[in-house]
């Protein structure tokens, strides 16, 4: 009977303390990104092709090629309209007007590796960083998001690799 109990008490203490370590484990496993990483995040999962894949295409359309209604899941509806105005006067021109790069990829060649996507101090700012291959250049974006009635909606992106530059001054500037 004796031998009984401690067995059971010995079985019980490993069954907690295997509870434990999973519960470590578990716990230690990073959560899925939220709020404001989480937008951009999803940013950079639907468009990331266009760094990746050369040829064929899976999507029909680069991100800033969108319509209006793809573009207003990502940005707030004042960037939408600069980003579409742009495009209507690039349409008329034939030409450049205001923005000539992909501003999520700060330049006009997508390209990327060791992409991260991290959240900063302030809840409203993410901080993406990558490397591009080419030259092995380091490229840090912050992107400014507000929390909208349809959610996390980025109202800026600003870039600091090959100089300061705002997409929202961009766009927002006079036409060249």
């Amino acid at each position: 009977m004796r031998r009984n109990r401690m067995t059971r008490l010995v079985l019980l203490v490993l069954l907690v303390a295997g509870m434990a370590m999973v519960s470590g484990v578990v716990s230690s496993t990073p959560s899925p990104p939220s709020g404001a990483v989480a937008a951009v995040a999803k940013l950079y999962r639907d468009y990331a092709w266009e760094a990746v894949l050369e040829e064929p295409t899976f999507a029909d359309l680069e991100l800033f090629q969108q319509s209006g209604q793809v573009l207003g899941q990502y940005f707030e509806k004042h960037l939408v309209q600069l980003i579409l105005r742009d495009r209507q006067c690039s349409n008329e021109s034939h030409g450049v007007c205001r923005l000539d790069f992909s501003p999520m990829w700060s330049g006009q060649d997508p390209a990327a590796t060791e992409l991260k996507i991290l959240p900063t101090v302030d809840p409203t700012i993410v901080s993406v960083e990558f490397t591009y291959p080419g030259d092995q250049s380091h490229v840090k974006l912050s992107y400014h998001l507000a929390k909208t009635p349809e959610g996390w909606r980025i109202t800026d992106i600003q870039g600091f690799s090959d100089g300061n530059w705002s997409l929202r001054n961009i766009l927002e500037s006079k036409q060249p």
